[in-house]
């Protein structure tokens, strides 16, 4: 009894769909034909008149993409420029910059000349470095070291002639084991200041070194733009 009553239940349900799928059909078939109809009963005019206005919208569309297009591109085109100026900045050394590296630690408790200093400078460089400062001062193309005099004779360190304190610090931003390496290996510059002279800089990988701005000169004496000159046509 109870499965006659279920198969009862699945008969009325289909036919149920049925009459729904049914219906919808119809429905369908009436706005289609309503709408063809109401499209045929229309003057040419107002025909026309409803192509004109859908082409209208459609180029109202396709200026407003257009424009979407433009300011996207501009934007990417700004946002590379940033970037190629950011880059411009950190290698020209206006702004500070931080990264990993390494330091060059370098007490009292030896005599040091400069050229010592410039020797790891310079092995630094060949090892990789991106960026390097003495005692927080940022190496630059225009930066000198020199050996000075005071007023009781005894030598000094200078660096574009101002004394530099100890302990010196020289630090460097690039890849840490490269540039430790490049400091340590046997009969390298490290290697020669112990042996040779008694010297002992402490060498130490950093997660974070930070170098100040370069204190450059931006208002060149000197150098100006050519000036532009109109070419003479010849006779």
């Amino acid at each position: 009894m109870p499965e006659k009553s279920s198969k009862t239940n699945r008969l009325l349900s289909f036919c149920l769909a049925l009459t729904f799928l049914s219906f919808a059909i119809v429905c369908q078939i009436n706005f289609e034909s309503n709408s063809v109809q109401s499209l045929e009963n229309q003057s040419t005019d107002t025909l026309v008149a409803m192509v004109r206005n859908l082409n209208d919208y459609r180029n109202r569309l396709n200026n407003e993409l257009a424009q979407l297009e433009r300011t996207e591109s501009s934007r990417n085109v700004t946002t590379s420029l940033e970037q190629q100026l950011n880059s411009a900045r950190i290698f020209a050394g206006t702004v500070p910059v931080s990264g990993p590296g390494v330091s060059v630690t370098i007490t009292a408790d030896y005599d040091l000349y400069s050229m010592d200093v410039i020797d790891i400078v310079n092995e630094l460089k060949v090892s990789g470095a991106e960026v390097i400062a003495i005692n927080n001062q940022r190496v630059t193309s225009k930066t000198r070291l020199t050996q000075e005099t005071d007023s009781d004779e005894h030598l000094f360190l200078a660096m574009n002639g101002e004394r530099l304190l100890t302990p010196i610090v020289i630090t460097a931003i690039g890849d840490p084991a490269t540039l430790e390496k490049g400091l340590t290996f046997t009969g390298g510059i490290i290697d020669n200041l112990n042996t040779l002279y008694g010297i002992y800089p402490i060498v130490r990988q950093e997660q974070e070194v930070i170098v100040p701005a370069a204190d450059l000169n931006t208002n060149p004496a000197y150098m100006r733009l050519p000036e532009q000159t109109t070419p003479v046509a010849p006779d």
